[in-house]
């Protein structure tokens, strides 16, 4: 069974070993949320596809007169739809057509001088930032096929669960061994409070991670508890003791016992992450877990065991020192994040059927950031499933989550008509996995975290095959999901394979460029290392290899005209690239705050021209975080010098606002009274 059954020896062991290496380097690199970590996920990731495609070009090749079935998931539909939707979001359109289907993207665009505008304007107000994010989430899409396509036995599959617990397991004991310096490979880790991370930065992603690996474990557990053999219960007490003490009888039980033991090390480890999202997602999958057996009436004693073993988990954590963390659920300090969910849904009523572009919520939020929010900064909306509202629209929530149900009921209607106890117990702790990381996303962002959602996706496969597939001895023989069949010479079997070669090719040489310019002038935010700016020619040379990275059009032009290399030739050059920035980022409320500056450090060249350019700049950066009383001092102070020294030059619609901009500059920043009154004397 398989793609590659037929085909070399070599293969099937390099992509299940490649596989699981992955699925253990990402949560070590720091959860593989920085540039070097994700980038080598991504690229290792191509590679493993590649090597799947070529397998199967092969096979066509060598064995023409052989039918071929593959595997037709249901999720086909949903990963080319996201392509779509993806292209749909970065591709240039004609302007009248964007204005039509996202009126506040043109809005935006057309802030301040009108840098962001053009003959033709993709809807995602930062289409650079939205592709990153689709080629950040490609490897999870990757490991699912190539881990449906390569499995072929339950010993692989019990292999991949063993590396997930595994990984599990080196967290919590890393996570302990450092819980009082808090440091990962040497960093000081200064986000995490005293809560247990393990090897990532943010203690509720670890949580989120054991969250999903304990509910694995604990179905498999249940698979090994049906397949221990049962001795008769009319059997005397001697010859009972002499065979539980054969090994046949004996290691099973004590693989069990170890599996459970493991298990209940990780769920206390949950609770000493403090995080209340984790705590609450795995009973939800452990009340999912209860419901599906209740409902099928599979054997009352797993209810029991279930019970028994969350109060002997909560109990071991009191006895270790679990309380204050257990006590973070009496303190309500959910104002932050019911505000940013707030700004999330107002964004989506902004942006209601193509959102705002993958990954651009951390530009836009400050728009529709609420006042109580005030100096916070949100990068994600600390809620995946809003965030996806916000930045992909009715359309792409209604996409994902349609999906999402689609194959959780798929899989649940599977479980219902299994009978083998392997497939049952593993089933259905995968599927209270999936389950629970969908959960948690309610109210935190794990799927942002690379290391996260690509072991979901190998969670997913595992419990795919563990529904799906049929055989006897421990080897997979045939698979029970639709197929797809390709007859006679089969060049749609070419077409597809070669499509997905291509595709993959693509992608492979856009992750190489994306690093090769991040190499050359780091943009990306990395919080466990302190990065010199780089210089004019770094940037220059970033920009040719990625010319749609707005930072790097900023960096440049910041390089210009930094005081070494401040030259009036420079001028025009730092002009054009800011503006570029502006058009390729337009909602970045900074980056019209840099252009107004470097028109107002120029006025002087050409008053009629930088001066009302400036203000229009500054005016947009305004519009654009609303909320900032430094920004609203900043431009009510240049609007007042002006109003002195060159009325004339303010646009008609500034002229006698500047009290309107310092008045509103008091009120959200009261502490800059002094430097008002200092301006009036």
């Amino acid at each position: 069974m398989g793609l590659i059954a037929g085909c070399a020896g070599w293969d099937r062991p390099l992509l299940l070993a490649v596989s699981g290496s992955l699925l253990i380097f990402a949560p070590l690199a720091y959860g593989a949320v920085h540039t070097w970590a994700y980038f080598t996920v991504a690229l290792t990731a191509a590679g493993l596809a590649l090597v799947l495609l070529a397998t199967a070009i092969y096979w066509l090749w060598a064995k023409p007169e052989q039918q071929m079935f593959l595997p037709r998931p249901p999720l086909w539909g949903a990963v080319v739809a996201g392509l779509v939707l993806l292209l749909l979001q970065i591709a240039p359109w004609p302007q009248s057509l964007v204005r039509w289907m996202s009126p506040m993207a043109v809005e935006i665009r057309s802030l301040g001088n009108g840098y962001g505008l053009a003959p033709y304007l993709p809807l995602s107000l930062n289409p650079y930032a939205t592709l990153l994010e689709g080629l950040k989430v490609w490897p999870a899409v990757v490991i699912f096929y190539v881990l449906l396509y390569t499995v072929n036995s339950r010993r692989q599959l019990q292999a991949l669960v063993v590396v997930i617990l595994a990984v599990a397991l080196f967290q919590v004991l890393y996570g302990f061994a450092h819980f009082h310096n808090h440091l990962i490979w040497g960093w000081k880790n200064l986000y995490t409070s005293n809560r247990l991370c393990g090897t990532f930065i943010n203690s509720n992603h670890l949580a989120a991670y054991l969250t999903m690996a304990v509910l694995l474990g604990f179905g498999l557990f249940l698979a090994y508890w049906e397949g221990v053999p049962q001795l008769a219960t009319d059997l005397a007490q001697e010859r009972r003791l002499r065979l539980w003490s054969r090994a046949e009888n004996l290691e099973p039980r004590v693989r069990r016992f170890i599996l459970l033991f493991l298990v209940l090390l990780l769920t206390v480890a949950l609770i000493f992450t403090g995080s209340r999202g984790g705590m609450l997602s795995l009973l939800m999958g452990f009340a999912l877990m209860g419901l599906a057996i209740w409902s099928r009436r599979w054997k009352g004693g797993h209810l029991y065991m279930m019970g028994l073993f969350l109060v002997a988990a909560v109990l071991y954590s009191i006895w270790l020192g679990s309380v204050p963390f257990l006590n973070r659920f009496l303190n309500a300090e959910y104002l932050g994040r019911y505000s940013a969910f707030k700004a999330a849904l107002i964004m989506w009523r902004e942006f209601p059927w193509l959102g705002s572009g993958m990954a651009t919520f951390g530009e836009v939020f400050y728009r529709w950031q609420p006042a109580e929010l005030k100096g916070v900064f949100f990068i994600q909306a600390h809620s995946d499933w809003l965030q996806l509202l916000a930045e992909t629209g009715l359309l792409g929530f209604s996409l994902l989550a349609g999906a999402w149900l689609l194959f959780i009921n798929h899989l649940a209607r599977q479980w219902g008509n299994r009978r083998d106890p392997f497939a049952r117990g593993l089933g259905l702790g995968g599927l209270a996995a999936l389950a629970a990381g969908a959960f948690h996303a309610l109210g935190e962002f794990p799927f942002h975290i690379p290391a996260f959602t690509l072991t979901y996706g190998a969670v997913a496969a595992i419990t795919y095959l563990a529904l799906f597939s049929h055989g006897h001895g421990g080897r997979f023989e045939y698979f029970s999901y639709v197929t797809m069949k390709f007859p006679g010479k089969r060049r749609l079997a070419w077409g597809v394979c070669l499509a997905l070669l291509g595709l993959q090719l693509a992608y492979l040489g856009e992750i190489g460029y994306y690093w090769q310019a991040e190499r050359a002038a780091p943009t990306e935010i990395d919080s466990t290392q302190t990065v010199p700016p780089p210089a004019a020619e770094n940037f220059r040379r970033a920009l040719t290899y990625n010319p749609q990275n707005s930072r790097y059009y900023l960096g440049l032009a910041e390089a210009l005209e930094g005081a070494a290399s401040r030259e009036p030739e420079n001028t025009p050059e730092a002009d054009r690239l800011l503006r570029q920035a502006v058009f390729r980022a337009p909602a970045h409320w900074g980056y019209r705050l840099e252009l107004g500056d470097f028109y107002l450090r120029h006025y002087r060249e050409a008053p009629g021209r930088y001066l009302p350019q400036a203000l229009r700049e500054l005016a947009a950066a305004v519009q654009l975080f609303p909320e900032s009383g430094e920004l609203h001092y900043h431009l009510g102070t240049v609007l007042a010098w002006t109003e002195v020294h060159y009325y004339g030059l303010l646009p008609p619609e500034m002229r006698n606002r500047a009290g309107y901009h310092l008045e509103r500059a008091l009120k959200l920043e009261p502490q800059l009274k002094k430097y008002i009154n200092r301006k009036k004397g």
